[in-house]
């Protein structure tokens, strides 16, 4: 039998050819064959680009909620421990006392305006207005205000203003804070003039994705520490205390009150729909609101679960203005699944739907909703409309804070957690070692590419067989799991039994001059469509937003595929030496699937880079996310041992 030191050796040899392929040379003769061979369809037109719209749907069953409150009480510390490793917030209750600082104090009519700043992150200030009402005697209900993604006025915006100066009117307490990378926050030149996102943009910031920190948990801590303020203050009655915004602020206000038993009562306006219609519609932009893996133990409904008893009332837009990211119909099935915990506690008056008559935003029907359901919570008074009256509307300028020089933005924080991967495990110093520190890797490893247990056995079908002069050549479909059928070429010689297999990921013609030296010397060759490559459509953004959500991105998905490919090889072949060869997107799978599978006994892949490092600074998102908070190439690199070229 072949040993796995020589079927490298032969695999380094065969890849010496690949590396001069595509450089507009002529394929010869011989190789013109093969690239037919390679090229030709093995699956339908239909089942190729249907594939893994399929696959997206199959795996995308709804969380069930427990149906006895004890099951639920017993469930919920794990879920929030859960959700609270997703989103990076694992050390939330080891938090010091909130860092503020007073920045002046406007007085007017009935109520006082004081400008703050509060530290929410270490180095990360935000700049808030209190409202407080004059001559109270008691301590007062109070409420956390977060205005969405207006960019230039932020916590000034016509409409945050107008709810803050009636509730205050009202005899609340609130705190309106900036929204992340709004009006101060923003970190374009001129908020008020660049357009689109006053020059700063946070949607499309991910550099945040090779570490174990997310932007979720800075949009969370943003709406703790306006809590953790609030809880300083001797005027605030803390068993009234609420917390409310609209598009981005609404996603802020259930991911709070969802993790932060202290708030009260909630009021998410235009932001509640669910993770599942993300998914299916490719809404997968705003990253602050989308942290990776979050699907594979939550959905937006399980938040608002999370929330009961306490009084939700949930606005939407009206039907059909708001089908983006939020529509009336996927709020109201959101709130459908949690009333199922909300009635497990007798609360089901605690929680309401309603669809306003306006479009995106929080405008007077909407306020006015919100109004009469603190009033009914709050203050005691019977549940109605609540009229709005008339403001004071203060110019932006007029209600800035200032925030001081070098104050951390979410781009300085994402680069400082990129500074900071995982240390590499020690080198181990004997066998026992070895054995130990693989085993650490691996579970390491597994964790992070999220793969699941294998539940059946891959199956290897024969759809066609053809000879010529010198090799068999069979057309076969791997089925990894019910639905996932990767289609593949086999070569091999007819002068003699192969004594090993090398595998080729992918059907690519840049592999067709290394098949002459494959044969050659007694190898068998098989070239393979993972799936959403060659003849199998991606699925584009759909699955991409699935990846991200569940937290099986793709290299994840195609590790699956080649312990599934090596595990039917192996049957098939009665356990013979197997080989792996990846290039481009699917060196790193390779990687990994030899740095987990001894079965692979000689590994070729070809790298783009050598460190997750390095590309922090490319501005795109990681193909792995955390990858950095566990391991980086060159620790998967050396853990595929003799494996490795």
């Amino acid at each position: 039998m072949i040993s796995s030191t020589h079927l490298t050796k032969v695999l380094g040899l065969a890849v010496r050819g690949l590396i001069l392929v595509g450089v507009g040379f002529t394929l010869p003769l011989y190789a013109q064959s093969y690239a037919e061979l390679l090229q030709k369809p093995i699956l339908s037109e239909a089942e190729g680009h249907s594939m893994m719209f399929g696959f997206v749907e199959r795996n995308l069953r709804r969380l069930e909620l427990p149906s006895t409150l004890k099951a639920w009480e017993a469930r919920k510390p794990l879920l929030l421990d859960q959700i609270q490793r997703v989103v990076g917030l694992e050390n939330l209750d080891q938090r010091g006392p909130v860092k503020w600082i007073s920045k002046g104090l406007l007085d007017r009519d009935g109520y006082t305006i004081e400008k703050i700043i509060y530290e929410s992150y270490p180095g990360m200030m935000v700049p808030a207005l209190v409202y407080t009402p004059k001559g109270l005697t008691a301590p007062a209900p109070a409420m956390v205000s977060i205005p969405g993604h207006v960019y230039c006025e932020g916590k000034a915006n016509v409409e945050a203003q107008a709810r803050s100066v009636n509730l205050v009117r009202r005899g609340l307490i609130v705190i309106a804070c900036d929204y992340l990378m709004t009006s101060e926050r923003n970190t374009g030149a001129n908020p008020c003039a660049l357009m689109p996102y006053g020059g700063g943009n946070d949607h499309g910031l991910s550099g945040f994705s090779y570490t174990a920190g997310t932007p979720t948990a800075l949009e969370i801590l943003d709406g703790i520490r306006a809590v953790d303020y609030l809880y300083t203050r001797q005027d605030v009655d803390r068993s009234r205390l609420g917390f409310t915004g609209e598009s981005g602020g609404g996603n802020s206000t259930y991911w709070v009150a969802a993790l932060d038993q202290r708030v009260c009562l909630a009021v998410p306006v235009c932001s509640v729909t669910s993770f599942d219609y993300w998914i299916r519609n490719n809404r997968n932009w705003d990253w602050h609101q989308r942290p990776p893996g979050i699907r594979s133990i939550a959905d937006i409904s399980t938040l608002l679960a999370l929330i009961a008893p306490r009084p939700l009332l949930v606005i939407s837009a009206l039907r059909g203005t708001d089908s983006e990211e939020a529509p009336f119909e996927q709020a109201e099935e959101a709130v459908g699944e949690a009333r199922k915990i909300y009635d497990l506690y007798g609360a089901g008056a605690s929680l309401q739907s309603w669809e306003s008559n306006t479009s995106h935003g929080y405008q007077q029907d909407k306020r006015e909703r919100m109004y009469g359901w603190i009033e009914q919570h709050f203050l005691a008074r019977e549940m109605g409309v609540s009229t709005e009256s008339p403001f004071l509307f203060e110019p932006r300028t007029e209600l800035l804070c200032g925030l001081p020089t070098g104050n951390k933005t979410f781009a300085d924080i994402y680069q400082e957690w990129g500074r900071h991967p995982a240390a590499p495990p020690s080198l181990p110093h004997d066998q026992a070692s070895v054995v130990q520190t693989q085993q650490v890797l691996s579970k390491r490893l597994q964790e992070l590419l999220g793969l699941p247990t294998p539940i059946a056995n891959p199956v290897l079908s024969v759809q066609k067989v053809t000879s010529r002069s010198n090799e068999t050549l069979k057309q076969l479909i791997f089925e990894i799991e019910p639905g996932i059928r990767l289609p593949a070429v086999e070569l091999s010689p007819i002068s003699q039994d192969p004594s090993a297999t090398v595998v080729f990921l992918g059907r690519s013609l840049d592999f067709v001059p290394a098949i002459p030296d494959i044969l050659s010397v007694g190898l068998r060759a098989v070239f393979v469509d993972l799936r959403g490559v060659g003849e199998i459509d991606s699925g584009g953004g759909r699955t991409d937003s699935w990846a991200w959500f569940m937290g099986r991105p793709w290299p994840s998905l195609w590790v699956e595929d080649i312990n599934g490919i090596i595990a039917a090889l192996s049957t098939e072949y009665r356990n013979a030496p197997i080989g792996l060869i990846g290039t481009a997107r699917l060196a790193k799978p390779a990687l990994f699937a030899a740095a987990l599978n001894p079965s692979i006994t000689a590994l070729i892949a070809r790298l783009p880079d050598i460190s997750y490092q390095h590309e922090t600074h490319n501005g795109h998102r990681a193909d792995v996310p955390r990858v950095l908070a566990t391991l980086d190439l060159p620790v998967a690199v050396a853990h595929t041992g003799p494996a490795g070229h």
